[in-house]
């Protein structure tokens, strides 16, 4: 059952996403980078289990292949990353020491581009793990699970799971109209167009995707040899 206390404290988080997001209206897009980081260090980083690490950088694979900018990282800390020299981002890591990405836009329907392109170049990595352990929802996948999240966007449910379900990310987030889809099948696939759930909805998501790296083995040598 839906828990009541839930639903008041998810439903205060919505409104202080929405309340920060319009206090920064008219500003210049290149400083409109706090949203993303309020996004992050406000809610993700305080609600996901300590041990793991949020960054930006690029993720790169055993194969050779690189994603590219990668704005919100869901790092797994058991395995290593690599920063620059002297600061903690922009960040290496390891396909398999990825658990999700997660892109923040402002407007998702007039930025969608931007997230085609980010996934287009992430889905070209793949994770190879030793022991593919099976998880309750099956093993882990082999691309890096990536989802959207727009402070606005699109205002009807059956859009945003037609974005959701086109391939290109396996979960969207409006936080205005409390709207959230995953790609059909992804595992325990989520929609609903209640808005304090739509939270719920991406924090249950991520904790699928971050579980499934947990319980799985790699070993870093695999990336000189």
């Amino acid at each position: 059952m839906y828990s009541d206390a839930l639903n008041m404290r998810l439903k205060g988080i919505q409104k202080s996403l929405l309340a920060n997001y319009e206090s920064g209206g008219g500003i210049s897009s290149s400083s409109r980078g706090r949203e993303r980081e309020q996004f992050i260090e406000s809610f993700l980083k305080r609600v996901l289990p300590p041990g793991y690490r949020f960054g930006t950088g690029d993720a790169i694979d055993s194969f050779g292949k690189q994603s590219g900018q990668l704005d919100g990282v869901v790092e797994f800390t058991f395995l290593p990353s690599i920063p620059a020299l002297g600061a903690s981002d922009p960040r290496i890591y390891l396909a398999e020491g990825v658990a999700a990405v997660i892109e923040v836009k402002s407007d998702l329907s007039s930025q969608w581009s931007e997230v085609v392109d980010t996934a287009t170049k992430l889905r070209q990595l793949n994770r190879t793990f030793q022991v593919p352990g099976f998880t309750p929802n099956g093993p882990p996948m082999a691309h890096i699970p990536i989802f959207a999240v727009g402070y606005t966007g699109w205002k009807k449910l059956e859009t945003v799971q037609e974005k959701a379900n086109s391939g290109v990310v396996d979960g969207v987030l409006v936080i205005d109209e409390g709207l959230f889809s995953t790609r059909k099948d992804y595992p325990n696939g989520l929609w609903t167009s209640d808005g304090p759930r739509s939270l719920w909805a991406l924090i249950s998501c991520l904790h699928t995707a971050t579980n499934s790296v947990v319980i799985n083995s790699f070993s870093p040598v695999n990336y000189i040899r």
